[in-house]
């Protein structure tokens, strides 16, 4: 049975995947772990496969930084798929809006719980539609290693990535608004698709990720 490595969105957990069905798989949760001061992002992934077992065959999957995290990941190791989902997989793919913090570096000076009020101030741009989904994506922001995400932010910021390998399935949103399609080239388009997709248009997903992994389970 092939196992499915799960790596979650910044500073959320294993719950973002509830809705997650994948035929035939063992799915295991990546935690997240604390970055180190100024720390890449690719020397960042790379710390968190010691959760992973590579002695077996076995796939990826990431969502948001958890996608970029996932690519990185699979540039040095061998999994048979690595599924990128409402993620970038290449740091041209990053919005213009997110670069401009690397000019303008305050996020080394705000909190964890100034970064978790930020999240929840732009809910609607994540796709949050229910007062639950709002609720479930605070406690799971609570979750997060402490002193987490200035660091993350650091990762993602400047990162540097012109490449992927042929293993990468990008699965992206029409209606992503934290990381807007058209700068994405995604091997999937989800119509309607939202930054939380992975909860809300979970059946779509499934399909797509069942049917690229049924040569390897």
């Amino acid at each position: 049975m092939l196992t499915v490595y799960c790596i979650p969105g910044m500073g959320v957990n294993e719950r973002l995947f509830k809705n997650l069905q994948l035929e035939n798989c063992t799915i295991k949760h990546v935690k997240w772990i604390k970055p180190l001061k100024n720390e890449a992002l690719k020397e960042y992934a790379l710390r968190l496969t010691s959760q992973i077992d590579t002695s077996t065959p076995y796939a990826l999957l990431g969502v948001s930084f958890g996608g970029m995290c996932a690519t990185e990941i699979a540039k040095e190791l061998n999994p048979v798929k690595t599924f990128v989902i409402s993620s970038c997989k290449m740091s041209a793919e990053l919005p213009n809006k997110i670069k401009l913090w690397k000019n303008i570096p305050l996020y080394k000076y705000l909190s964890d719980k100034i970064y978790i009020q930020s999240a929840l101030l732009l809910k609607k741009q994540f796709g949050l539609t229910t007062k639950e989904q709002q609720e479930r994506f605070l406690q799971m922001l609570k979750t997060a290693p402490q002193h987490y995400y200035k660091g993350a932010v650091h990762c993602i910021i400047n990162w540097q990535n012109n490449h992927f390998p042929e293993s990468v399935v990008h699965i992206h949103g029409t209606k992503d608004d934290i990381l807007p399609i058209k700068k994405i080239n995604a091997h999937y388009a989800i119509a309607e698709g939202s930054h939380f997709m992975i909860i809300n248009k979970a059946d779509e997903i499934n399909k797509i990720i069942n049917n690229e992994l049924r040569n390897y389970i």
